[in-house]
């Protein structure tokens, strides 16, 4: 089943369906694969707090008024990339990844970069049929709250996008 679905640029008034469907997309895709201690962190408050900055990045995908997934594009790299649960297998997160990587190879970004929690592996399969390659694992800084130093083991996946000029 496939969704009708426009992508544009966050406005303010998604702020509460951005901050909501990350909080929960998160969970589910990471709750489970990282400390017990950065998962209790992962509260509304701190995706709201850690929005602010990227929201100019940031591409929402809209169903019907509902917005259903959100990329953040920032540098050459898909930093966040989150679908509702109720979007799953429905072809929305392959035409949103498209539309990221088009956002990224109109800002003249040849070498594109989103990162992958080990442990995630919906994620790890959707982003190799979607064309990017595992480049390895690092322990890659992850976001805290208080902006205390913490890693996790994370696939970096590389995909090289065509030139839109």
């Amino acid at each position: 089943m496939s969704i009708a679905t426009a992508f544009r640029p966050f406005r303010p008034d998604d702020r509460a369906a951005v901050v909501r469907l990350w909080h929960d997309a998160w969970h589910d895709g990471h709750g489970a694969v990282l400390p017990a201690h950065v998962v209790a962190e992962r509260t509304m408050e701190s995706f709201d707090l850690r929005l602010g900055p990227l929201e100019a990045g940031c591409l929402v995908a809209e169903a019907d008024g509902r917005l259903l997934g959100f990329a953040i594009v920032e540098g050459n790299e898909i930093d966040q990339f989150y679908v509702a649960a109720e979007a799953r297998g429905t072809g929305l997160a392959t035409a949103m990844l498209a539309a990221a990587e088009t956002q990224l190879a109109r800002r003249g970004v040849r070498d594109a970069v989103i990162q992958c929690s080990a442990g995630n592996d919906r994620a790890h399969r959707f982003y190799a049929r979607a064309g990017w390659r595992d480049s390895g694992v690092r322990q890659a800084p992850i976001w805290t709250p208080d902006g205390r130093h913490e890693t996790h083991p994370t696939h970096i996946f590389v995909k090289q996008l065509s030139s839109l000029d």
